[in-house]
């Protein structure tokens, strides 16, 4: 069995662990980066719908509304330092129905609480100033969402971390976590060769995304009520094969356990529709099943009526982590540290979803700053 020394293990190459991982490597900090699959950000990262996000939606003092605000500033910033395609989009979020209105006005309250800066009321006029094709009652414009290109986005953090001196391990999954005095003891196979590997390190975070609660089972010494179920809710996409004009990201009025269905450019400027939520057992599925088609018009048509169905097709889809099943109100980002478990050097990070990749720098920043 080979052993090796490292001061921080970190399982998880999707944008936060990889963002973690750079944080550290800029600070010197030696670190390991075990990945079961085999290359960065294949899942929850990759499937998603690369929308650099605002923050105005979160409970306020919610991690989701500190991380996503202050990662929103610094994922413009890194993206502009190292040439990652972006594009500052904007986004319009609409009212279709006057009982909406009120909600507008909340959401732009909460927005401003988060620190959201020049949120905009935009009346029914104005919105078809803007957007000719869009139908609503009011909306509101929000300056700071854009989207981006993650693939180029986490091969930039895989560069940095490399030319730090740092690795990442692909095609291999943690067996077993336990504490030697304290020290973390990772025991891990290769998924290729079943080589076995023994891994010492002072730090251990998991960032594993939807594997998070099964790896945190494997830390001998946790106890189990510290850790959450993950349920996992699929988000497909359908996409249309031609842009007849529109310019911004286009928002419906939250309704039920997501954001509703939206429409997102992409930095073609084609346009892609999406995420719904299909509650899965498992992460095995990721084909769109066109049934879903009807439930998508029907979503559609309430703000852009002039959509030529015709051109609607499936595209992906990706899953989500979620810990808070019951009260979508409740549901935040988890960090498990400490102060929850009792356990020194130990981070968790639970039910990583939207705006995991707008806040993956901004949490990088807080868990650098809890490591030593």
């Amino acid at each position: 069995m080979q052993e090796f020394k490292t001061k921080t293990i970190i399982v998880g190459a999707g944008a936060v662990g990889l963002a973690v991982a750079r944080e550290l490597s800029l600070k010197k900090m030696e670190t390991i980066i075990i990945e079961e699959m085999g290359e960065f950000g294949t899942l929850t990262s990759s499937r998603n719908s690369g929308v650099i996000h605002a923050g105005i939606y979160y409970k306020t003092n919610s991690l989701k509304s500190k991380f996503c605000v202050k990662g929103n500033n610094l994922l413009y910033e890194y993206a502009k330092q190292f040439n990652i395609p972006h594009k500052n989009t904007k986004k319009i979020l609409v009212a279709s129905s006057e009982d909406q209105i009120n909600e507008i006005d909340r959401i732009k309250d909460q927005g401003s609480t988060n620190g959201v800066k020049n949120i905009e009321k935009l009346s029914e006029v104005q919105v078809s100033n803007l957007e000719p094709l869009i139908k609503c009652k009011e909306g509101l414009l929000i300056p700071s969402t854009g989207i981006i290109d993650s693939i180029s986005y986490m091969r930039s953090l895989v560069g940095e971390i490399e030319e730090n001196g740092n690795m990442i391990a692909y095609n291999c999954s943690v067996e077993k976590v336990y504490l030697d005095n304290e020290d973390f003891i990772v025991i891990v196979k290769s998924i290729k060769d079943k080589e076995i590997y023994k891994l010492k390190s002072k730090n251990f975070i998991n960032a594993a995304g939807l594997k998070a609660s099964d790896l945190a089972k494997k830390i001998e010494g946790l106890n189990d009520k510290f850790i959450p179920k993950t349920f996992f809710a699929k988000g497909n996409y359908f996409s249309l094969s031609k842009n007849p004009g529109i310019n911004h990201l286009v928002y419906p009025i939250p309704e039920g356990f997501g954001l509703g269905i939206h429409l997102t450019l992409e930095l073609d400027n084609s346009i892609k529709f999406g995420p719904d939520v299909e509650w899965v057992e498992n992460m095995d599925n990721y084909e769109v099943d066109i049934n879903r088609k009807k439930s998508f018009v029907e979503s559609i048509k309430k703000y852009l009526p002039s959509i030529d169905v015709n051109l609607l097709s499936p595209s992906y889809s990706g899953i989500r982590p979620i810990t808070n099943k019951k009260d979508k109100s409740m549901r935040d980002f988890e960090i498990s540290d400490f102060n929850q478990h009792h356990i020194r050097n130990l981070f968790n990070l639970y039910g990583i979803e939207s705006p995991g990749l707008t806040a993956s720098l901004a949490i990088a920043k807080y868990l650098s700053k809890q490591i030593n």
